[in-house]
């Protein structure tokens, strides 16, 4: 995969049918697919459902891309801006892609290498859980010179320190790439809108 910057591994299983993906930054022929994967020591229904986007190249087995195939994913974490609208979506862009004949262990592994984008925002929870929002820049696959911006989450003692970086600061982290649902209201409407984030189990400085 190449230096390790930017490195994701993931197995789980796809959730729903492959669509075509929209162009990003010039980049054609894209397809998109949900991937379930069941969080370690969690319940069958605790899982994480993930963006995956893949080119035809990335394809190892084609044609068995489907609803509910177990699948392994190579890649690296991206984000860009829907137009219209301005959303950012957080995905993995898939460098490798593969059905597997048979149900495989759920794996969710995140390796990022980058620059703190900005100030990081410390919190508590409602639970009484601190931790601390880092937006991570890495460069973009699609556009030497862009790059992608990774919200990450980090816990514990690593929210202390968390909080303490600058922007500007380069940190290397490592954790998986949860999805969680949150409410908010759009026009008078509450909906359930779908967060994407890098879940951090370390985090420190390069």
């Amino acid at each position: 995969m190449g230096k390790r910057e930017n490195a994701v591994g993931m197995a789980g299983r796809i959730a729903g049918e492959i669509e075509k993906q929209p162009d990003i930054y010039g980049a054609s022929g894209l397809k998109r697919f949900f991937l379930e994967i069941q969080r370690s020591g969690g319940s069958s229904q605790d899982s994480d459902r993930v963006i995956v986007i893949y080119g035809q190249e990335a394809d190892a087995t084609p044609g068995q891309l489907k609803d509910g195939a177990y699948v392994m994913v190579m890649g690296k974490m991206q984000t860009y801006k829907e137009v219209p609208g301005g959303h950012i979506v957080v995905f993995v862009l898939a460098e490798y892609v593969g059905a597997v004949t048979e149900k495989v262990e759920q794996q969710n592994g995140v390796y990022l290498e980058g620059v703190v984008a900005r100030k990081p925002i410390h919190r508590t929870t409602p639970l009484g859980k601190k931790i601390t929002e880092v937006v991570v820049k890495v460069p973009s696959a699609f556009t030497e010179g862009y790059f992608s911006f990774v919200p990450t989450i980090c816990w514990k003692e690593y929210a202390e320190w968390a909080a303490t970086c600058q922007e500007g600061a380069r940190v290397a982290l490592e954790g998986r790439l949860q999805s969680r649902e949150y409410k908010k209201r759009l026009d008078g409407v509450e909906a359930v809108l779908t967060a994407y984030e890098v879940s951090a189990q370390y985090i420190e400085k390069r």
